[in-house]
């Protein structure tokens, strides 16, 4: 595991405890629904990590495009992780009474903040299972944000304000399973890749002298595309076609078959 990775896991780790402890020690419910999703948080980065791996090798008889998919089993995970922390928040919440928060459980929230900083600059750097990861971790500052005016309204007011940030949170979360959920949707189905990446293969063919007739692309993963297209040129055709190809998966991970219109 490299340094960015153990960052990530002890920043993860020590943001999770600080919360978890403001949560079961000192009161707070809103601390303690945010304590839920460090614990997921902390589940899905492992199954992450592990199917991070599965990601690195090579293409084989049963994956011919290699295993770059795999990936979003880590994503998958993560989101049913998120959606147990919303049940288990959503059934405390509904049971709940008069209750009194601590002091101590606004220190814990700000401490929190400063813990997960480095797990999502970091975790937004690397693979997009570590991305989507950042994205759900990201969350833990607009959390800790409410944390701590949550916190500090319920210790020197009422309970109600706690409370009132705990039902925030659970909202919150469901809103994150609904986001990522359509971006793990549009893996699924196939979705078309970015036009952004339909004109990159475009201009690259004119560079060559190539006009493209018809093009067909799916994503493989967040930086990786297949599909085919078919071109017409004048010239050392051939030599132009191997040019494009080579040009287009070093440059834009987009590997293609080519086929030539007579």
């Amino acid at each position: 595991m490299n340094r960015e990775l153990v960052l990530i896991v002890l920043g993860s780790l020590v943001g999770g405890l600080l919360k978890i402890a403001g949560g079961l020690f000192f009161g707070s419910n809103t601390l303690f629904v945010d304590a839920l999703t460090s614990f997921a948080n902390l589940l899905a980065l492992f199954v992450v990590l592990y199917f991070r791996r599965a990601t690195m090798m090579p293409a084989d008889s049963d994956h011919h495009f290699g295993h770059e998919r795999f990936e979003y089993i880590g994503v998958l995970v993560t989101m049913l992780a998120y959606s147990f922390v919303a049940g288990v928040s959503v059934a405390r919440l509904s049971s709940l009474r008069d209750y009194s928060v601590g002091i101590e459980a606004f220190y814990l929230a700000v401490a929190s903040i400063i813990a997960y900083l480095p797990p999502v600059m970091l975790s937004r750097r690397m693979s997009s299972s570590l991305r989507v990861y950042g994205e759900f971790t990201a969350s833990e500052f607009i959390e800790a944000s409410v944390g701590i005016v949550a916190t500090i309204g319920g210790a020197l007011y009422s309970y109600l304000i706690d409370l009132s940030g705990a039902f925030l949170l659970t909202g919150f979360i469901f809103y994150e399973l609904l986001s990522n959920g359509r971006g793990l949707v549009e893996i699924m189905v196939d979705t078309a890749p970015p036009l952004n990446i339909y004109e990159k293969v475009v201009r690259e063919a004119e560079v060559l002298g190539l006009k493209i007739e018809a093009i067909r692309l799916r994503r493989l993963s967040h930086a990786k595309f297949h599909g085919d297209i078919l071109v017409k040129g004048s010239g050392d055709v051939t030599e132009k076609v191997s040019r494009l190809k080579k040009t287009l998966k070093a440059r834009y991970g987009v590997d293609v078959c080519v086929e030539r219109k007579e």
